[in-house]
């Protein structure tokens, strides 16, 4: 291996073949210019790993042990990520794919995405088959972010294939299959910290983009979760009570005080509300006790009152005299107003009139196309600097480019020929006696004049522009065959 005239601390400025590199300021340092200080750190039981901070870097666990490290420092920046530079350098391959696998998180962000809709669409179809008939719009919403998922799916296959070009034509300036010195290793990284950029900006942008579908995806779990709830009480009171067959399941809530105009005591059970009848089973542990029910139809009205002795109480009127009071917490008795306020409308908006439409929902998002591409994607861009062909990218010798002139020669000949117009309008209006004759010798001398530089200056810079175009020329024949030597 050839001496590297490079290996010079930047520091010290000595030559020492044995450096180290700082991935911040991309500085290489030597043994003693390096700030080596003792920190304290924390110790991993689970991993065995020592870290700076309370959290493990590697398990991302608490630690609760003391422990110290030395910890070596750039002299420049006082940044902690010192590595040694032939570390580094044998280490370069295995960044560069690391870096290019940054891609295949934002299939990770799909894959999530995907497997929550799943798990939404399989409970939501369960909770349908129990003929539950809140929430129409879950089908509703489901549907559309199905379609907008695969709207989402089409703009990541073509920013997939943006992002890959961009990582391209910067992994084209790597070679990894010869050696690489240490002068080119801070060029190497920043190219590498760029690739790194655009690998995960592709998956920044799928975190974008998925963001408000996985918002309303959250909203209909929690109304799934709710329905859930309610359907736990139904199938806990099913040896006592189950609703009509043509009845859709409404709400439930356990816990209720309620006081019906038949029997003035308060009794604590559970309320059922289906689309037709509201029912009650109070609690008993010896008796077993039948549920009470009101149809729906018979309510009138149905109002909170609060009091001070008694607190906040829901008054549901069915008659003058037929007053049933329900007691429970003010987040339920908001939920009642809302639920009767449906009921009484029969409001097809948030009463499903299908419970089984459902069924026809797939489950399972297909996004195979976008993974096949990604994967082979990765795999492509992780050959780019082992290809032999890079071999002549690096210092590719340009054609010279002989025809094509230059911008200062295309410049002055434009101003050549503004400035002959100039003498040319300048003699016509003379002829037609539109100026006096002093004012025609006056500009026509200064006319003159410029042509007669502007000529003399393009010469010039043709000739320059001549001789360079040679010579680099040359330099390219010569360079394209070495055992040729050109005759001077």
């Amino acid at each position: 291996m050839e001496y590297d005239t490079n290996k010079k601390c930047l520091k010290c400025y000595q030559y020492n073949d044995y450096l180290y590199y700082c991935e911040d300021c991309g500085g290489t340092f030597c043994n003693g210019c390096i700030v080596s200080e003792k920190t304290d750190c924390t110790y991993c039981n689970e991993c065995a790993h020592i870290s700076i901070g309370s959290k493990c870097d590697v398990c991302g666990k608490l630690n609760h042990l003391t422990a110290e490290k030395t910890m070596k420092r750039c002299p420049m920046c006082s940044s902690s990520k010192i590595k040694d530079s032939k570390r580094k350098i044998e280490g370069l391959s295995e960044e560069f794919s690391s870096n290019v696998n940054l891609l295949s998180t934002g299939l990770d962000t799909i894959k999530s995405f995907s497997n929550k809709y799943s798990e939404i669409v399989t409970s939501a179809k369960h909770i349908r088959r129990e003929r539950f008939g809140l929430y129409p719009n879950i089908e509703g919403n489901l549907l559309r972010i199905q379609d907008l998922f695969y709207e989402i799916i089409q703009r990541a296959s073509e920013i997939l294939d943006k992002v890959s070009q961009h990582i391209y034509q910067d992994a084209r300036t790597l070679i990894f299959n010869q050696n690489i010195s240490v002068s080119k290793l801070r060029g190497i990284d920043k190219t590498l910290k760029i690739i790194k950029t655009h690998a995960l900006s592709y998956s920044n942008i799928l975190s974008d983009y998925f963001s408000d579908p996985l918002n309303e995806l959250e909203d209909i779990e929690a109304k799934v979760k709710e329905l859930k709830t309610f359907s736990e009480l139904f199938d806990n009171a099913i040896e006592k009570f189950e609703p009509e067959i043509y009845e859709l399941k409404i709400a439930a809530f356990a816990n209720i005080k309620v006081t019906f105009p038949s029997n003035k005591r308060r009794k604590v059970g559970t309320l059922f509300i289906t689309n037709k009848k509201m029912y009650f089973l109070p609690k008993s542990k010896l008796i077993k006790k039948k549920a009470k029910s009101v149809p729906i139809s018979m309510i009138k009205d149905v109002d909170s009152k609060r009091s001070i002795f008694t607190g906040n109480r829901l008054i549901i009127n069915m008659s003058e005299r037929n007053i049933v009071k329900i007691k429970c917490p003010d987040n339920i008795i908001t939920k009642l107003k809302f639920i009767f306020g449906i009921l009484f409308n029969e409001n097809e908006n948030y009463i499903v009139t299908d419970p089984y439409m459902m069924e026809n929902y797939r489950a399972n998002l297909n996004f195979g196309q976008l993974n096949d591409k990604l994967d082979k994607r990765i795999k492509d861009l992780k050959e780019i600097p082992f290809s032999s062909s890079n071999y002549q990218l690096k210092e590719r010798p340009i054609e010279p480019r002989r025809e094509v002139e230059s911008e200062e020669v295309m410049n002055l000949k434009i101003e050549l020929k503004a400035a002959k117009d100039t003498l040319r309008e300048l003699i016509k209006a003379f002829n037609e006696r539109s100026i006096t004759p002093e004012v025609y010798f006056s500009r026509r001398e200064k006319t003159t004049q410029k042509i007669y530089m502007l000529e003399q200056q393009l010469q010039e810079v043709q000739k320059s522009s001549l001789d360079f175009g040679f010579t680099d020329l040359l330099r390219y024949y010569s360079e394209r065959h070495p055992d040729r030597h050109p005759t001077r």
